[in-house]
């Protein structure tokens, strides 16, 4: 590979955790290596390993950043003044964020990737979007829009709902013909359950 094909060194990182992600899209976990990574981002495999410490440093960067652009994604939605309407945009977006990256997805919530065993900054990632949606959750029981309960209890019970519904539409096992308004009437249900006294 000569020189002028490289990729800058300051879109380096980026590019090799694009390259991972499109591979794993094309080909699943068996169709990633450093070889190919590398030669997907148009960087040396040195370049990789220096970087990342080889594949599985990209996938625990494909993990951590999935979870902080989820948290991103979710405490956005704070500058909407309804909790309601705020909690049904998270909604929307979470499914949303599945369906553009579905392979990150299931690289985070699902495990695809053998061997992959999440770094502390990972898990701290990972908790760091919970921790976002209990806030959403908290904001909407403070201003008495949602039921007196424990917010860490409600955002497990929503998370649990809205994970169930995109990993069975991700899989392949869903039922309803109209994926997303069937996603919808999902998020109805469970705000009248949290607005329910």
């Amino acid at each position: 590979m000569s020189a002028r094909h490289r990729t800058p060194s300051d879109d380096v990182q980026p590019a090799i955790i694009a390259a991972a992600e499109a591979l794993l899209e094309e080909g699943g976990p068996a169709a990633l290596s450093v070889r190919r990574i590398a030669e997907r981002a148009s960087v040396a495999p040195m370049g990789l390993y220096s970087r990342f410490d080889g594949k599985q440093g990209v996938v625990d960067a494909l993990f951590t950043e999935g979870f902080e652009v989820l948290a991103a994604t979710i405490r956005a939605t704070r500058s909407i003044e309804d909790p309601v309407a705020a909690f049904h945009e998270a909604g929307v977006a979470y499914r949303a964020l599945a369906l553009a990256h579905p392979s990150r997805y299931q690289v985070m919530f699902l495990r695809s990737v053998q061997g992959h065993e999440p770094s502390e900054q990972a898990v701290h990632a990972a908790a760091d979007s919970f921790a976002a949606l209990v806030e959403a959750v908290e904001r909407g029981v403070r201003s008495g829009a949602f039921r007196d309960a424990d917010p860490v209890g409600l955002a497990q019970q929503v998370w649990a709902t809205c994970h169930g519904w995109v990993a069975l539409e991700l899989l392949g096992i869903c039922f309803v013909e109209d994926h997303e308004s069937g996603y919808l009437e999902l998020l109805d249900l469970l705000a009248r359950g949290l607005t329910a006294s």
